[in-house]
């Protein structure tokens, strides 16, 4: 578990005030107590209000933080809507799905960074929808709330949901990452922990420590590359 030690982990769904009781700064000193490198606050609430979170800049000592927005509506042209009004602002952006149709739309959206919950109403993504997510360098997220908030029978139809995704998105390729969705410090859990709930979801464990690292730091740096303008097109400096 060497490899384990010496990687970088982030967590891209954490939500706190003044949508949830824990003020941002005691996510940060959570997360951090944890050993993570960095989180990303996501606003999460009725009405896709986007939060630009002011942190003490002591905070910022070797860790890193994000803004972010999990958008939620129930219909294909409200999320282009608010994903087109929220690019500009939002250092990453998540939609939440579980509805075959928002699914479809945010798996085909180059500007969105993470399907979450693509398996909340208990049904697995398809062939389709895997490969879009591939195409699009949408990245197809597993939040451990449906191991930890849920019980009975209505978990055990997630979980296999979300196994079925991860054979999905192994076959296609297509990127999985794992977060949190952490409404309290109480909700977050350490790296180790994290990748173990991957591996009950399916994961190897390269899955799943490549979902807590390798993933979260590849969106990170597309969306602070300020030559980039979409999937496959950058800004390059000619020499004359």
């Amino acid at each position: 578990m060497g490899v384990v030690k010496r990687s970088r982990f982030f967590d891209l769904n954490v939500h706190s005030l003044p949508d949830y009781a824990d003020s941002p700064g005691r996510m940060v000193l959570e997360a951090k107590e944890l050993a993570y490198s960095g989180i990303c606050l996501t606003s999460f609430n009725p009405s896709n209000s986007f939060h630009d979170y002011e942190i003490s800049s002591s905070l910022y000592e070797d860790f890193e933080i994000y803004n972010g927005i999990e958008i939620e509506v129930n219909s294909v042209s409200g999320l282009n809507k608010q994903v087109n009004r929220l690019r500009g602002n939002a250092s990453i952006i998540l939609a939440s799905g579980g509805h075959e149709k928002i699914n479809r739309a945010a798996l085909e959206n180059q500007k969105i960074d993470v399907l979450t919950h693509p398996a909340s109403g208990g049904k697995p993504l398809n062939h389709v929808l895997t490969k879009a997510a591939a195409d699009n360098g949408v990245a197809i997220d597993f939040n451990i709330g449906a191991l930890t908030m849920y019980t009975g029978g209505f978990r055990t139809r997630i979980l296999a949901a979300m196994r079925l995704n991860v054979r999905l998105a192994r076959k296609y390729d297509a990127s999985m990452i794992l977060t949190s969705g952490a409404r309290s410090h109480y909700d977050l859990r350490g790296p180790r922990e994290m990748m173990a709930l991957g591996m009950i979801m399916g994961m190897t464990q390269d899955e799943a420590l490549h979902a807590l690292s390798i993933v979260p730091q590849a969106i990170i740096r597309r969306n602070t590359d300020e030559n980039r303008i979409m999937k496959g097109v950058e800004i390059v400096d000619v020499v004359q």
